[in-house]
């Protein structure tokens, strides 16, 4: 699942229906295959040995944790497509199963970047990478001139002399936070991106920030930059002597650039059995990265080793796969309608694999009848499984009641639609979308999450009951009907914080701003006309370069509030008015 550790804290609200206790079922069922039949008498069948075998592959220390843009993931692509060629599964309209696309991973820094301190006792220049380094988000740019102090940038005050000097703005900061400061009680991000971002608003065209040990920008966390300068400086004491004078100027050379690399999704088709509905698709995806060797998004950050992902999510692509393969060797029980499976890129930096797939899918979106995804489905502990997007469509509760029938699973249903995994690409598109998922643990994010710890036979039976809906679903005489939703209400607690009710994309947007996926039926967002596809500039009054500046402009402000917000929309910018909401 993608790397935001929000996830954790949704999955953990959204758990959905009590899970219902059936009769035993299926007791003759093989250990090592389970066989379900639904609709016509075809035997279904789906190895847990053939699914291990895929993901002690995927999830070997060989491909170093899948980071997407890193060799290993490249392996991992290599070796899905592969795959698909040996079932006989058709590239999509190209010669070639893999769909390419570049993503920002991190910032690359010149050596010859500098930083020069001047002061009434002179001046002294700062080693790169061992006493200043670039953060991740620094704009490239170059800056002098005096130093306006700012204090640990927490409040209004604090930029005062910022914002009354003239010339050339630029802020130092103190990181962390005062003894007395509570940053809980206070609403108030200590983050060093908080501060940088507001010291930029407040005028400044480069920011010092001191920390007490550099992080050196590394793969796997997207810069989203600021769009001007900002640096990090070590806390020596010999440095701090020299950042308290009152007289300080600097001249700062942040040689720095997005670093760009190219991944793919892996992409297969096999033709549905009826040429009247064949135009029709069924999506059934999963993503294949994961967190490299730690780092943004792990949760043991300071562990430089091998997160292999067995069930984060090699799981998910191993039965996808192996779905794949049991559709195209029994070409008896494929559906009438056309099966594309999609091995997604880049799902933790943001689902930024599935964004680029369903923008630039290789047939007509319309034509997509439901998508399926499976993220983190190796950990079946006691017969249960979760089935998220269940109020997406009117009929999916029905139908999957029907198959809970027959299944040794023990079903409990999540009606919202989006959610921290890549069925969120296709539902903000008006798709209903399945999200299977057998459940987060401790190991989540972590080195822990490998081979030994899958529940094969678990994964075989979540695999049954994922044939048994692709059939009804690509059986069924007419099209879903698809349910827009609201933000579904939280369980427990009360509201906290704004709501404006979009869905972003995290990818990159040429010329700056977020672009959003979509917005929630019903949502501020909706009643004020914003639309998927807007790319949204400025916020009340507040440049939007990034997903940060948006979500940081939006906590300004209270429920109840009235804000203007500019989008791009086909060329144009369009001014709307929104009146916040309450999160719930």
């Amino acid at each position: 699942m993608t790397r935001s550790i929000e996830s954790v804290a949704y999955i953990s609200r959204n758990q959905g229906r009590p899970f219902r206790r059936r009769a035993l079922l299926l007791l003759a069922l093989a250990t090592t295959c389970v066989f379900i039949v639904p609709g016509p008498a075809v035997a279904q069948e789906i190895d847990p040995e053939v699914l291990l075998a895929h993901v002690k592959y995927l999830a070997s220390d060989e491909l170093a944790g899948r980071e997407a843009g890193e060799p290993g993931a490249d392996s991992a692509a290599a070796y899905i497509a592969k795959q698909f060629e040996s079932y006989g599964l058709e590239p999509p309209g190209t010669e070639s199963y893999r769909q390419p696309f570049e993503i920002t991973t991190t910032i690359s820094i010149a050596p010859d970047s500098r930083l020069l301190l001047r002061s009434g006792r002179g001046s002294m220049t700062l080693e790169l990478f061992k006493e200043w380094v670039p953060f991740n988000f620094s704009g490239a740019g170059s800056a002098s001139g005096e130093v306006s102090h700012a204090g640990y940038g927490l409040r209004d005050e604090d930029y005062e002399e910022l914002e009354s000097r003239e010339g050339p703005g630029i802020a130092l900061l103190r990181g962390g936070v005062p003894e007395d400061f509570d940053p809980h009680g206070s609403g108030v991000d200590p983050s060093p991106r908080r501060k940088a971002t507001a010291a930029r608003d407040a005028g400044a065209e480069a920011v010092l920030i001191t920390v007490l040990q550099l992080r050196v920008p590394q793969a796997g966390d997207p810069p989203h930059s600021l769009g001007i300068p900002a640096v990090q400086i070590i806390e020596s004491e010999e440095i701090l002597a020299w950042l308290e004078d009152d007289d300080l100027s600097i001249v700062l050379e942040a040689k720095v650039e997005p670093l760009r690399v190219a991944v793919y999704n892996v992409v297969g088709q096999l033709p549905g059995a009826d040429p009247a509905v064949a135009d029709e698709l069924i999506v059934v995806g999963a993503h294949y990265d994961h967190l490299g060797m730690g780092g943004p998004g792990s949760l043991a950050p300071d562990l430089e080793e091998p997160h292999n992902g067995a069930d984060d999510n090699a799981s998910g692509t191993a039965l996808l796969l192996g779905i794949a393969q049991y559709f195209a060797a029994h070409p008896e029980a494929r559906p009438a309608r056309s099966l594309v499976f999609v091995a997604f890129s880049a799902e933790e930096m943001g689902l930024l694999g599935s964004e680029y797939f369903i923008s630039h899918a290789p047939f007509p979106l319309e034509k997509v009848t439901a998508m399926l995804n499976f993220d983190m489905v190796g950990r079946v502990r006691e017969g249960k499984l979760q089935v998220f997007g269940t109020e997406t469509a009117e009929e999916f509760a029905a139908l999957l009641d029907s198959l809970d029938a027959a299944s040794p699973l023990a079903l409990s249903y999540v009606g919202d639609g989006y959610g921290p995994s890549d069925q969120t690409s296709f539902y903000a598109r008006e798709i209903p979308v399945l999200h299977l998922f057998s459940g987060t643990h401790s190991e989540y994010h972590r080195p822990e999450d490998d081979w030994q710890l899958i529940n094969a036979a678990g994964m075989a039976e979540v695999g049954a009951l994922a044939i048994g809906l692709i059939r009804e679903l690509g059986e069924r005489p007419g099209a879903l009907t698809l349910i827009k939703q609201e933000r579904p209400q939280a369980r427990g607690g009360g509201g906290y914080g704004p709501y404006l009710g979009t869905v972003p994309d995290f990818g990159e947007v040429e010329g700056g701003g977020l672009r959003l996926s979509g917005v929630r039926e019903g949502s501020p967002a909706d009643q004020a006309g914003l639309q998927g596809g807007d790319v949204v500039i400025e916020f009340a009054g507040n440049e939007v370069l990034n997903i940060y500046d948006y979500t940081y402009a939006l906590r300004d402000h209270a429920p109840g509030d009235t804000v203007v917000i500019k989008v791009r929309r086909e060329g144009e910018v369009v001014e709307l008015t929104a009146v916040l909401g309450r999160r719930q």
